[in-house]
């Protein structure tokens, strides 16, 4: 018998609903006005390899809505939600220096997610 990880056990629609988080931080953050690829990363062209926005475009390519969950591994779906974590704690204020009382969108979505993978405060 094996054991399911914590992301195996999750619905899809949950999953779905912890990347959507962190992919409206980024669409509401970036600056677009300038992009010849409307955020589509094309890692052949110059400007998207030396823009600013890479990071951000790259994860977003990667959890765009229209992927399926169901076609990506567990490995590869943690490695994206740690990703998205790092953005969101970076966007964080030093206001939120005591999260552990928080209860504002970034830090409930933070932990959900760190309960999820297993990654201690």
């Amino acid at each position: 018998m094996t054991t399911q990880s914590p992301i195996q056990q999750l619905e899809r629609g949950e999953l779905a609903e912890l990347l959507a988080y962190p992919r409206r931080k980024m669409r509401d953050n970036m600056d677009v006005r300038f992009c010849k690829h409307a955020v589509f990363y094309n890692p052949v062209d110059e400007d998207c390899t030396y823009c600013h926005q890479g990071m951000e475009c790259k994860w977003l390519n990667h959890n765009d809505e229209l992927i399926s969950l169901d076609k990506k591994a567990d490995d590869d779906i943690r490695r994206e939600l740690t990703k998205a974590m790092d953005y969101v704690e970076a966007q964080l204020t030093a206001a939120h220096l005591n999260r552990r009382a928080c209860s504002c969108d970034n830090c409930t979505w933070l932990g959900r997610v760190r309960v999820l993978l297993g990654i201690a405060r």
